[in-house]
């Protein structure tokens, strides 16, 4: 016969139902406290008291006590055969142990055979597949900034190149300006240089004109043609009258002299011939020597823009040379 605390731990819901006084609340109650050490844990139990067990442990022995009796006297051998009171929870407790254990190598085993295929396919797979992708990643960005600074190297180059041609270019500009300034000035100086040699060429291309008809007034006045000599000699006094602006002052003076003989001459014609023939050569000799510089003391004449008149000037007449 089991004693009333292995009852309460071992026995099942049937047979703690089959104890008169519980009720089926108080089944579960002891169903879900136990196990328990002692009676007194077994009272503190939610719907029993320690007066509820001692009803319910009298009526377990009164229940019990005629079957247990009966049987002991039926079957005096099953009294020294019945194992001792406490052998069948232990072996139960180690049955359920092993079952535990079992379970768990079961389950270990499942989550092993069966984990490791999943584990490698989702997540190992996977990362080593992610792995391999951000190295590949990894190289081609590599590769890319590689190929990127050997673009910004050349580029950077390139500039160089452009910047130094550009300084070369501002630096060609520059003398090219300051040539095409030198050139200005020497074409200025040249312009001005040929103006000067222009006019001075146009002077002396009139003074070589006076000096011709000078002679050939001089020959009119030896073949005693009066009248073509006073035109020669008038024609000769307008073109060294308009000498003066453009003659160096060192010889304005002795230009101013040679018209004044010429106006000299010209008034003394046709009238008086030979004092004309004096002055036309002294204004003839005065041109070939180049007008030299006249002395100091020498006064110089003032001469006007129009011929001296003479009392033959309004008759000029063209006498036949002989």
């Amino acid at each position: 016969m089991k004693d009333f605390l292995e009852f309460l731990n071992t026995s099942s819901e049937d047979e703690l139902n089959a104890v008169s006084g519980i009720t089926p609340a108080e089944v579960q109650a002891i169903l879900a406290a136990r196990p328990f050490s002692s009676l007194e844990s077994a009272a503190k139990s939610k719907g029993l008291s320690t007066k509820k067990l001692k009803g319910l442990q009298k009526n377990y022995e009164e229940t019990l006590q005629p079957e247990t009796e009966t049987s002991a006297a039926e079957s005096p051998e099953a009294e020294i055969i019945a194992p001792k009171p406490g052998s069948e929870k232990k072996v139960g407790r180690i049955l359920i142990r092993i079952l535990i254990a079992v379970l768990i190598l079961a389950a270990l085993f499942a989550a092993v055979y069966f984990g490791i295929p999943l584990f490698k396919e989702k997540i190992l797979n996977p990362l080593q597949s992610n792995t391999a992708r951000v190295s590949e990643v990894a190289t081609q960005q590599a590769a890319d900034v590689k190929q990127l600074s050997d673009e910004i190297k050349a580029l950077n180059e390139r500039i160089s190149k452009l910047e130094t041609r550009a300084d070369a270019v501002d630096v060609a500009l520059q003398t090219h300006t300051e040539t095409l300034a030198s050139l200005q000035e020497m074409q200025t100086k040249l312009q001005s240089s040929l103006e000067s040699q222009k006019s001075d060429l146009a002077s002396q291309l009139t003074l070589t004109r006076s000096i011709e008809l000078l002679s050939r007034s001089r020959l009119y006045l030896s073949q005693s043609n009066y009248g073509l000599a006073r035109t020669d000699a008038a024609s000769a006094r307008d073109l060294l009258y308009s000498l003066q602006s453009t003659l160096p002052a060192a010889q304005v003076d002795s230009l101013k002299i040679v018209i004044e003989r010429l106006d000299l001459a010209l008034a003394n014609l046709p009238a008086y011939p030979v004092v004309a023939v004096y002055d036309i050569d002294s204004a003839w000799q005065l041109l070939v020597d180049g007008l030299p510089n006249v002395p100091p003391m020498a006064v110089t004449p003032v001469i006007s823009a129009t011929l001296p008149s003479s009392e033959a000037a309004s008759t000029p007449e063209s006498t036949p040379a002989p």
